[in-house]
């Protein structure tokens, strides 16, 4: 619990205010009886359509049922009456805040801070004790007027009236009436200052001054009383004060523990917090090596895409090279079918002369016309042959050309030197060889025959199985059906293939 000595201190100082050795708080003792009373007229007209009373109150004798504070009379009416008890609370005579005596509790002989306010404009009456509010009323209807502004001003007792019920007999301080309605802020801040609480804010609005009362006329035993500062309204004062602090501080320490409270969770919620943070760091560098990897894969995957393209667009050219071909297979294809068409037609026209033939052999052939059928037969038969052979062919070369049309440099390793045999340093050796023997023929038309020379003499008889009359009659076949010229590099070819021993030249 925090400690309330300084907080006591302080308040001390701030509650008690300083009294110059030549100021006085003085305050009013009023007798027991009606003959001690003070009465003087006075201008109430700034009062007319609104009004504050503020004075502080002691009460000493209890005994009185009903004592009177203060009573204007004016116009033959009680228009202002207030009582130290509550009994009375009245502007305008209107009695709608009477019998408030549950809100007076004060004990004897304390100080007490009593105010009453009214409005014309509203109607409303209000009762402040201590600078609380308390009640709130309205007038009723036929009290809605304005205050009478000629009158008489009573202290003590009931104007007309002698009976002791209604004396006062206590202290009054600092009665003052200001000519509009205080605010409650205003009220509290004035109860709270104390007894010596300066009022000079509200100087424009006090008309009716507590200075100017004590000038006036007494009647009776009304005598001043000069207040210490020690007074007992100071002490209830600091009394009030203390314990108002005293809860406001343990408010605040209970508040003070929640707040505490929620930073140790907030602690808590921070650690987690961190913990996530550095989750959150170790993941990320994790998520950067990968993006890191993931960028070196994509270069070597772009690579292999420029690969894979270059590699399209040599397919491409070697599809359309193919789809060329095709296209010249589907025509000599063509052409053959025709050729196939007209074989077909003739040999049935030579069935037909054969069974004609047939017929005139049955009735009137001779020997020589049976022989000449005969022939024709056989003739027709090796056309017919002929035809089959080259429907086979063509049929062949068909094959070839849709084999053709998805062929690779790799397709090579399907022939028969290569297939199914162990790859060893001499094949791959003459792999070699018989492609650079192909670099000494550029400029050399790649026909059929030139293909055929290097299957059947490079690969299945060999360097040395030809006599200088079979390279003499390749050579005119050569010329005869290619046109072709003996460049330097056909007879270097000849030379370094066929010329080896037991080989002559």
């Amino acid at each position: 619990m925090i400690s309330l000595v300084p907080v006591l201190l302080i308040l001390t100082f701030s509650v008690f205010c300083p009294v110059k050795s030549d100021d006085t708080l003085t305050a009013l003792r009023f007798g027991t009886t009606s003959s001690d009373y003070i009465r003087f007229n006075f201008d109430m007209s700034p009062f007319r359509s609104s009004l504050t009373i503020c004075t502080w109150v002691k009460r000493v004798s209890t005994a009185n049922s009903n004592p009177i504070i203060f009573n204007y009379w004016a116009n033959s009416v009680h228009e202002i009456l207030m009582s130290a008890i509550g009994t009375y609370n009245r502007v305008v005579t209107d009695d709608v805040l009477d019998s408030s005596n549950q809100y007076f509790t004060t004990p004897a002989n304390n100080w007490f801070h009593y105010c009453l306010t009214w409005a014309r404009s509203t109607n409303m009456i209000q009762i402040f004790v201590d600078g609380q509010l308390v009640r709130t009323g309205q007038t009723s209807s036929y009290n809605w007027r304005d205050l009478h502004s000629s009158g008489e001003l009573w202290f003590n007792r009931l104007q007309n009236s002698v009976s002791s019920q209604y004396v006062f007999g206590g202290e009054l301080y600092m009665f003052n009436i200001f000519s509009v309605v205080l605010s409650p802020e205003s009220i509290k801040k004035i109860a709270k200052g104390g007894l010596c609480f300066p009022l000079d804010e509200f100087s424009d609005s006090r008309i009716l001054k507590w200075e100017d009362i004590l000038t006036k006329s007494r009647t009776g035993r009304v005598t001043e009383v000069t207040l210490t500062v020690m007074d007992t309204a100071y002490v209830k004062s600091l009394k009030a004060n203390l314990e108002s602090l005293t809860v406001t501080l343990t408010r605040t320490q209970r508040e003070l523990e929640t707040v505490s409270n929620r930073l140790n969770r907030t602690e808590l919620q921070l650690e987690a917090a961190n913990e996530r943070v550095n989750t959150t760091v170790e993941e990320l560098a994790t998520a950067k090596r990968n993006l890191s990897n993931t960028a070196e894969e994509l270069t070597i995957a772009k690579r292999n895409l420029s690969n894979t393209s270059e590699e399209l667009t040599i397919a491409k050219r070697n599809l359309s090279n193919t789809s060329e071909e095709l296209a010249t297979a589907k025509k000599n294809l063509s052409s053959t079918t025709e050729e196939l068409a007209t074989a077909n037609s003739n040999l049935s026209i030579k069935v037909k002369e054969l069974d004609t033939a047939k017929r005139n052999l049955s009735t009137t052939a001779t020997e020589e016309e049976l022989a000449t059928a005969k022939s024709n037969l056989s003739r027709t038969q090796e056309d017919l042959g002929t035809c089959s052979t080259t429907l086979t062919d063509t049929k062949e070369e068909l094959a070839e050309s849709r084999r053709l049309s998805n062929i690779t440099k790799w397709d090579i390793l399907y022939t028969s030197p290569y297939h199914n045999k162990i790859l060893t340093e001499e094949l791959i050796e003459r792999l070699k060889s018989n492609w650079d023997v192909l670099s000494t023929f550029v400029g050399v038309n790649m026909t059929d025959t030139i293909v055929e020379h290097f299957r059947k003499h490079d690969v299945e008889k060999g360097d040395c199985d030809l006599e200088i009359s079979d390279i003499i009659d390749m050579l005119e076949q050569l010329v005869e059906e290619n046109n072709m010229t003996l460049i330097r590099g056909l007879i270097s070819h000849f030379k370094e293939n066929h010329n080896n021993l037991p080989c002559e030249d």
